[in-house]
Order: C-alpha cells, then sequence, then structure tokens
C-alpha cells in the first residue's frame, strides 16, 4: 500500500483532482492499494474542503490523520461532525498520531494532560476499525508516527527532546494493538 501526501492546498479543486485521479489509475494498472493521507498543506488540509473531495471522487481513500485538522480548524472538530464521519467512511489507514487545537502532536500519549485528546483521536479510530469490518476490508493499516522536532518539543538551546520517540511510537503500537483488535 502507499499513503501519499497528494496535491497542495492552493492548487483548485480540478488540480488536486486531477492528481487524485492520476495516482487512482496507477495504483489500478500496477495493483497496489492507495490511501491519500489528510494533511496540512496538501488537497485534505481541513475537514471542510477534504468533503468536497469525498462528494465528487468516488474511488478516493484516505490515510486519515486527523491531527493536522484539529490544528487547522483550532478544534477538536466537535462542530465538524459530518465531515469527520464521511472521511471515516473512506479511511483504510490511521495515521496514529495525536494533534490537538494548538499543534499536530501533543507531547506524550500517556500523561494525564493530554488525555482529552488522546480518547478523541481514539474515538475516530475505533470508528475507523469498525468501518472497515463492516466494509469487509482485509488489510487496515496503522502507522503510529510521534515525528522529530519540530513536531516534537525540545529543550531550548540543547535542542533535547523532551520525550523519547522511539518509546512513545512502541508504547502506541502497543496500545493500538491491544486496542483496536479486541
Amino acid at each position: 500500500m502507499i499513503n501519499t501526501q497528494t496535491g497542495k492546498g492552493f492548487f483548485t479543486f480540478e488540480q488536486n483532482a486531477e492528481l487524485i485521479d492520476a495516482s487512482y489509475n496507477i495504483a489500478k494498472k500496477y495493483g497496489v492499494k492507495l490511501v491519500h493521507e489528510t494533511h496540512r498543506g496538501k488537497f485534505s488540509f481541513a475537514a471542510h474542503i477534504t468533503a468536497r473531495f469525498i462528494e465528487n471522487i468516488p474511488h478516493l481513500r484516505l490515510g486519515f490523520d486527523a491531527s493536522h485538522w484539529c490544528v487547522v480548524a483550532e478544534s477538536y472538530l466537535e462542530n465538524q461532525n459530518e465531515n469527520v464521519n464521511m472521511a471515516i467512511k473512506r479511511a483504510n489507514h490511521i495515521h496514529a498520531r495525536v494533534g490537538h487545537p494548538e499543534g499536530p502532536q501533543i507531547t506524550d500519549p500517556r500523561v494525564p494532560e493530554w488525555e482529552e485528546a488522546v480518547n478523541i483521536h481514539l474515538t475516530w479510530w475505533k470508528k475507523i476499525v469498525e468501518q472497515n469490518k463492516n466494509d469487509g476490508n482485509d488489510l487496515l493499516t496503522v502507522t503510529a508516527e510521534f515525528g522529530p522536532f519540530p513536531c516534537m518539543t525540545i529543550l531550548p538551546y540543547t535542542r533535547q527532546p523532551i520525550s523519547n520517540q522511539w518509546d512513545i511510537n512502541v508504547y502506541m503500537m502497543n496500545y493500538l494493538k491491544q486496542l483496536l483488535t479486541n
């Protein structure tokens, strides 16, 4: 499977749709599953913008990363449930990074300060798992991605991360395996 960050937020709908269609045709030709990651700066930079693509491109499949949408909307998308649910129905990959209204990545999903953000993302991810089961999909992939600086907070002047990136990603992998496969 290929997870692509397609297009640009400043391209027209038609330009981005052309890229989505071209990638679909290439993936189909070579028998490769392809998803388009919801991501800042790309065609899918916001839930309300992505909804138009979902409504108009029946073959569009998504790599769901709502962390970017939280930043763009400066919210947990509580007033965009319809758009989020449309995307969930098209998601075949979970990009399991936890964002918040002021940034694309929380510092550590294990700490109580970020419990609300983690729970909101978990609710979306569980819906994606359920949707894929209901659709009979035999493959749903998940990437635990808590990335390095600049997404990961560092201490000033030292450039030392305040959390261990490897430990967080291994924790998320194990946590999601247990939670999402039961």
